[in-house]
């Protein structure tokens, strides 16, 4: 099996697997030099676009004839005076609407123009360092030139009309910007007189428009460092010196170093609009390789997997159904020693597991009838018992109950005779209470109207033990007929027992206990108490939505009440589970017995609800089927 493993399925994969990654490999690449080469075309169609409209700015400042022969003129009279200031005006216009220029100025050296706005006289000698321009020079130049003391001057040829270079642009008084500048030469004709309109493009607004991605960016004239960078800290950064036989049609894509780390760079130039310069483009991407390192990486896993799969499965398979043998052998050797207790089960649906199904129908038969045996053996001895325990409780039922009410009726004569009304009346309302107590005793009802009466008995010993303290009114709706209605007995004495015991005990003033009985189809909810809404919710909509109106038994008191919590808590004490030795109470445990008396011969749909509020007395509510 493993052989053959090996031959139709490991090999295969493996070569199919090794091709496709090739493939794979080939076209990650061919794709991520498809993305640096058209970051690469962006970045040149910015720049192209960027340098255009400067030059085309421009045009309307050094082609107009009026300028040029200011700057051309021997003198510099009301006419030329006037052109002094509208090219200052429209010098200003371009710089409020053109948010690419950095700064923008005109050099002269006719003696006659002032320095003025944005129109600079260099004097007449290279080596002047005083005037109004000397704070505008970059030092002393050729004698001969006074252009030559500036910077922008040094990096074009003065007979060319327009020239791209680099200059630097004071920032602050700590830092300069090195930005690529625009020279264009006035036309001022063979009068010696020479006018340069020289513009910089901001570096700021370069990297708002060209830096939307992580690639490294880099961006230079030919022979000068780099006027823009994606990284700040790279500016003047020197071009990588990557060759190429044709400068012309300059293009490099390949693996380079940049900034110690290896990056699939894309490297091209391109022409301005009407000037003889030429500018590179850097693009690289860092991220490249390592992308193509994690597909394939990820694609050798799932090949690793793809057959790492089958192998195990078969493994697996195979022990699996040795062990499947192993079970059945087991089950046999068990069942021929008399065990015929077999829980292990065979999975699968084929001749192994049908055998063992058969095995253990035939050992379960065999055990059913010897549990049958002993079954019967049981329930024989538990007949015997039965029998045994009714001859006990014959024997026991032999004891009169009469014999306990004659002593109680034989205390109440002497108690009278002796001239305790008092005591003659409460062994009288015992007496009743025993007696409906004992004949409730082996009932699963009694009549409304005796329980009430079995209530009233109590109170009226309660009245003897506090005097007026207690007080109580019974309102039965017309509806309900007490005679009639089958209650489970003791239900309402424990209530009203915990009212007195701890709604009243405590009062400085009398109190009340009402008890209500009516019919009702809808369950009014207490607003005082949410919490208990939400207990009782379940059981309301159920009894909503069933034709039967409940019997609704409420025991009302004016006592000291509870507070929120407390009923939300003895609510939720009634669904527990309660025992005498629970520490919880035993007034919760009576009524946690009366609900689930009441649950458990009614239905889950009835039971007891209390509410109640702080200082304003609480009710306990009885729901039972009409």
């Amino acid at each position: 099996m493993y052989r053959i493993l090996l031959l139709t399925l490991i090999i295969p994969i493996s070569i199919i697997g090794i091709i496709a990654a090739i493939i794979l490999v080939r076209q990650m690449n061919g794709r991520y030099e498809e993305q640096v080469k058209a970051e690469n075309t962006r970045i040149k169609s910015i720049l192209f676009d960027v340098t255009s409209s400067l030059y085309t700015n421009l045009e309307p400042i050094v082609s107009v004839q009026a300028y040029r022969d200011m700057f051309s003129a021997t003198n510099f009279d009301e006419n030329e005076e006037r052109q002094f200031g509208e090219i200052n005006r429209a010098i200003t216009s371009l710089r409020r609407s053109t948010a690419s220029i950095s700064t923008i100025n005109v050099y002269t050296n006719n003696p006659r123009i002032p320095t003025g706005g944005y129109v600079i006289n260099v004097g007449t000698t290279g080596f002047e360092e005083s005037g109004d321009a000397a704070e505008k020079a970059a030092g002393s130049g050729d004698a001969d030139d006074p252009f030559s003391r500036y910077e922008w001057y040094k990096g074009i040829d003065p007979d060319a009309w327009e020239s791209y270079t680099c200059t630097h642009v004071p920032l602050n008084d700590y830092e300069d910007a090195y930005e690529l500048t625009l020279v264009r030469r006035f036309n001022t004709g063979a009068s010696g007189n020479r006018a340069y309109a020289v513009a910089t493009i901001s570096t700021n607004y370069l990297r708002n428009r060209l830096i939307t991605t992580d690639n490294y960016m880099l961006s230079n004239l030919e022979g000068l460092p780099a006027f823009f960078s994606s990284k700040y800290e790279d500016r003047e950064k020197e071009m990588p010196e990557v060759f190429s036989k044709d400068t012309e049609n300059y293009n490099y894509l390949g693996d380079v170093m940049l900034d110690g780390k290896v990056a699939l760079t894309y490297v091209s130039s391109f022409v301005p609009y009407k000037a003889d310069s030429r500018f590179f483009v850097l693009v690289g991407d860092y991220g490249a390789h390592k992308a193509v390192r994690e597909i394939l990486v990820g694609f050798l896993l799932v090949l690793v997997l793809a057959m790492l799969g089958p192998l195990i499965s078969i493994v697996l398979y195979s022990r699996y159904f040795t062990g499947r043998v192993y079970t059945l052998r087991e089950a046999m050797h068990r069942a021929s020693t008399g065990d015929y207790d077999i829980i292990e089960n065979i999975s699968g649906d084929d001749e192994l597991s049908d055998t063992f199904n058969d095995l253990k129908l035939t050992t379960e038969q065999i055990r059913d009838n010897e549990a049958k045996y002993y079954e019967a053996k049981i329930r024989e001895q538990e007949l015997i018992n039965m029998q045994q325990n009714m001859e006990f409780k014959m024997l026991s039922g032999q004891i009169n109950p009469h014999f306990l009410y004659n002593t109680l009726e034989a205390i109440r004569m002497q108690a009278i005779r002796g001239g305790d009304r008092d005591v003659a009346t409460s062994v009288k309302y015992l007496a009743k209470i025993m007696h409906y107590v004992l004949d409730s005793t082996g009932t699963s009802t009694a009549k409304l109207s005796d329980e009430l009466k079995h209530v009233e008995s109590y109170l009226q010993i309660q009245r003897l033990r506090f005097g007026e303290k207690v007080g109580w009114n019974f309102y039965i709706s017309d509806e309900v007929q007490p005679d009639k209605y089958e209650i489970l007995p003791l239900l309402i004495q424990p209530i009203v027992e915990n009212a007195i015991s701890h709604g009243l005990k405590d009062m400085d003033k009398n109190g009340h206990i009402s008890i209500v009985a009516e019919y009702e189809s809808k369950i009014k909810k207490n607003k005082g108490n949410n919490e208990v809404e939400n207990a009782s919710e379940a059981v309301e909509n159920e009894v909503e939505n069933s034709d039967d109106r409940q019997l609704i038994i409420t025991i009302n008191d004016d006592g000291k009440g509870m507070s929120e919590e407390e009923v939300i808590s003895l609510n939720r004490s009634l669904e527990e589970k309660r025992s005498d030795h629970d520490g919880k109470g035993a007034a919760s445990i009576g009524l946690y017995n009366i609900h689930q008396r009441i649950k458990l011969h009614y239905g889950e749909q009835y039971g007891l609800t209390i509410r109640s509020n702080k200082g304003k007395g609480t009710s306990v509510e009885l729901r039972l089927p009409r």
